[in-house]
Order: C-alpha cells, then structure tokens, then sequence
C-alpha cells in the first residue's frame, strides 16, 4: 500500500493526487453515491506502486477506478427504491438541472454511461477513453455518438429541450 504523501519526495513520477478528483468525479458518475466514490478515488491511490512509472497515469487510474467500480457493483445488491414523493422536491434550477442530468444517466445502458462520463466529466480524450475500454479510437468516436444520442432521447423526453454541448 502506498500513501500518497509517499510521491512527493519521487522526481521522475508523477504526483497521482493532481488525478484524485478525476478519478472522485468518474467514481460518483458510475456510483451515484459520495462516499462510495470517495473510497474509490482513495483505494487508487493507495494501490498505486510506489513509484509508479506509468506514461499516462490519468488513464491508468482511472481504469483501476473502472475495475474497482465493477467489483463493488458486483457485490452490492439494491438496497433502496426511489419514492414518487422524491420527484416532488423543488430545487435552485442548476441543482434541478443536474439531478435531471443525473436521472437520465441511469436510464441510458452503463456502456453509455461510462464513456459519457469518461469524456465528458473525466475529460479524457477518444484514444484515452479506448485504452480504457479496450477499444480503438474510431470505435469509442462511435460509441460517443450512439451514448450522446442515447442520452439526447432521454433528455428531450425529460425536459423537452435540446442538449445543450
């Protein structure tokens, strides 16, 4: 186990915690829960070896993120149900805004999901995204385009509205 105050006193590597929020913001995506992604962001970081001469470590944590996510997916089981009463709740528009957004990522498929968020949230580029994935470029391009369309459905039935790049 490392510690990340452990990468500081190593020149050539880089500093792993310049990715931590990334790696939080990808988390709470696929996770819908802070303490959840927070733990994971954390459990990266402390898996990391010390040093870690990775050539992109962005990507590179954020597929241990990917894996971690899955596991924890794996084991959990629901554990709640949304009540109509939640839907009644009156927010400030940019919150409202954003829980609508959140709703209509998880009615789009986790695929989608995934590589709305890790283009968009993370910021990764196509050729980053496909390493993570396993894909080529050309074919993450693609699967963008589908997920976009996929979320645009969900949105205009949500809100009536075009999404707004």
């Amino acid at each position: 186990m490392s510690l990340a105050i452990d990468w500081f006193g190593v020149k050539k590597a880089e500093d792993p915690m310049l990715y931590l929020d990334d790696v939080f913001r990808y988390a709470s995506v696929r996770l819908g829960q802070r303490e959840d992604a927070e733990d994971i962001a954390i459990e990266v970081v402390q898996a990391l070896p010390n040093p870690c001469s990775k050539s992109n470590l962005k990507a590179y944590m954020i597929g241990m993120a990917r894996r971690k996510i899955a596991d924890r997916l794996r084991r959990s089981r629901p554990t709640q149900t949304s009540r109509e009463s939640d839907g009644q709740v009156r927010f400030e528009h940019k919150v409202e805004e954003a829980a609508l957004v959140g709703f209509a990522m998880k009615q789009i498929s986790a695929e989608h999901r995934e590589v709305l968020a890790l283009k968009y949230i993370v910021g990764l580029s196509s050729a980053e995204v496909g390493k993570i994935l396993g894909k080529r470029p050309d074919a993450v391009d693609s699967l963008l385009q589908r997920a976009r369309g996929a979320f645009e459905l969900v949105w205009v039935g949500l809100t009536s509205e075009e999404v707004k790049l």
